[in-house]
């Protein structure tokens, strides 16, 4: 009986994902496009505003566009407990988080020593999705191993 809940729990928490996307377009890709968009699981497309891409074309050193890729998928992390969440991406893209939620005040040349901070809580996800609305999606998750359906790049 265990097993069959166990399925049905995974099943529902892919279910939940479908959302995210098949795969993430780096920002330097989406610089400049007319109509810049991420394609869904299930196949539905999602447009990014471009005022955003702008933003972060401006925030994220060009040498690093290329390392950035969008949208930047926020993993509520049940294992963790009530309100944590990890950035499912690259050390660039947490410390661009990092940045942009003001909680880094070191600079982009400085990235290599920066030791990253994997969680983030709830109200540091809020700061996140109020600036950045169109780049960044929230999935469900129960390990970093076990991201349903998810491929980071």
């Amino acid at each position: 009986m265990s097993r069959f809940i166990d399925k049905m729990i995974e099943h529902d928490i892919d279910t939940l994902n479908d959302h995210l996307p098949e795969s993430r377009v780096p920002l330097s890709e989406l610089i400049g496009m007319n109509s810049p968009h991420f394609r869904t699981r299930i196949g539905e497309i999602s447009v990014f505003q471009v005022e955003e891409i702008e933003e972060l074309s401006l925030e994220v050193p060009k040498k690093f566009h290329g390392e950035i890729r969008l949208p930047i998928v926020v993993l509520r992390r049940l294992d963790y407990g009530p309100g944590i969440y990890t950035v499912a991406g690259n050390k660039a893209e947490l410390f661009m988080v990092h940045k942009l939620i003001g909680y880094v005040d070191l600079g982009w040349k400085d990235f290599t020593k920066w030791k990253p901070v994997e969680k983030l809580a709830r109200p540091q996800v809020q700061l996140l999705r109020r600036r950045l609305p169109s780049t960044t999606t929230i999935g469900i998750g129960t390990t970093s191993k076990d991201k349903p359906g998810f491929k980071s790049d």
